[in-house]
């Protein structure tokens, strides 16, 4: 290291334009400014990079510059830079997660819109089923009733009640196709969040 009379010739020499001067003082400080910055950063390669920033500044700004010991001056530059970095990345992922959470929050919303506007399409589709149809599948599909207890119900077969409910759910299932409600979204998926919506829970059913 060199000693405070060198530090001051070579720092007025470098006031100068002295590019001897400065040459030796990036030879002197350049591999330890490095060794210092990656026991700080553990990145080799972002430790170079602000070393020879500062460095470079040290040349660029070197007749405005007022330093009492080079050495200190130089470490703190390096730290104060690297301390810079990390709050510009804390900044950076700061936004990043912000923007992340408004994209979220906009989808989410979006969803809600179109998922209201299928149930409301899906209502309608259900509410202009045949009379006797459209009351077996409610009973059915959104009060929970058993075919044996809906057969007795409306004095009806079972195999009666299966077969209006099958003719309900490819009617509701066609119309829902041309009407484009499933985009992205599956059929059961659909009609389950209808019965969810009117606060029943779907009957298993295949189909």
């Amino acid at each position: 290291m060199a000693t405070s009379k060198q530090e001051e010739i070579l720092l007025s020499q470098l006031k100068l334009g002295d590019k001897d001067a400065y040459t030796q003082i990036y030879i002197t400080y350049h591999a330890k400014l490095c060794r210092y910055m990656f026991s700080l950063s553990g990145n080799a390669s972002l430790s170079e990079d602000i070393v020879q920033e500062q460095l470079m500044q040290l040349w660029i700004k070197r007749e405005t510059l007022s330093i009492a010991s080079l050495n200190a001056y130089l470490y703190k530059s390096v730290y104060n830079k690297y301390m810079n970095f990390c709050n510009n990345e804390k900044r950076k992922i700061s936004l990043r997660e912000q923007l992340r959470m408004e994209v979220i929050i906009d989808i989410e919303s979006s969803e809600a819109e179109i998922n209201q506007e299928r149930l409301s399409a899906l209502k309608n589709i259900i509410d202009k089923l045949p009379q006797k149809r459209k009351e077996i599948f409610i009973l059915s599909k959104l009060k929970n009733y058993e075919y044996k207890e809906i057969a007795s119900m409306r004095n009806i077969s079972e195999r009666t009640v299966e077969s209006q409910i099958r003719k309900a759910l490819i009617t509701i299932r066609h119309e829902i196709s041309e009407l484009k409600l499933t985009q992205n979204l599956p059929f059961l998926v659909l009609i389950n969040l209808f019965f969810l919506k009117n606060n029943f829970l779907v009957t298993p059913f295949s189909f």
